[in-house]
């Protein structure tokens, strides 16, 4: 009997730390890596109110690459926002080293993050270093979005936006399938 009572002590604890936490926000990271494979994972702080992205480069990348790939995603993200005349707070990209892979983190401020900003950040760094990625696209082939998924990312991104959740949320691919889990 009291172990009963400690189990249902334990369960409301973990519940009441993790209220916040919505099937929403949950749905939100993971349907970013499911309309955008080339991601490998997706985190979002609720401290800075930021999204950042991990991509997975297959084996290593030269330091002279990397640091040509930071400053053309820095200069095609200031481009882009002085075309689409958006005020951005964060813009921040890193690599990190693991074994003999290299991730790159690009992290941006949920407000200003678009779409299209999506994909121009997706396909410039697929389009300069290899990705490991899931090889099916959901949405179409070549980043081409329909008519319907492109309706179906910007609704997700208006939920980025709306994100209420007061722990950080990890999206990660593990094999086929994505897993969110809170920090």
């Amino acid at each position: 009997m009291a172990e009963n009572r400690d189990n249902m002590d334990n369960m409301t604890a973990h519940t009441n730390k993790h209220k916040h936490i919505s099937h929403k926000d949950v749905e939100v990271l993971a349907a970013l890596l499911v309309a955008f494979p080339q991601i490998s994972r997706v985190t979002y702080d609720p401290e800075t109110r930021g999204l950042s992205m991990t991509f997975l480069c297959e084996g290593p990348v030269s330091k002279a690459k990397r640091k040509q790939l930071t400053s053309l995603y820095l200069d095609s993200i200031d481009v882009y926002r002085t075309l689409t005349n958006k005020d951005v707070s964060m813009v921040r990209c890193h690599w990190e080293t693991i074994d003999r892979f290299h991730c790159l983190h690009v992290e941006r401020d949920v407000a200003s993050l678009s779409t299209g900003e999506l994909n121009l950040t997706v396909s410039l760094i697929a389009g300069q270093v290899p990705l490991i990625s899931e090889t099916d696209e959901p949405f179409g082939s070549e980043g081409e979005f329909s008519w319907s998924a492109r309706m179906l990312l910007q609704e997700m991104l208006e939920r980025i936006r709306e994100l209420r959740c007061q722990s950080k949320l990890v999206a990660l691919r593990e094999g086929e399938k994505v897993i969110v889990f809170h920090k």
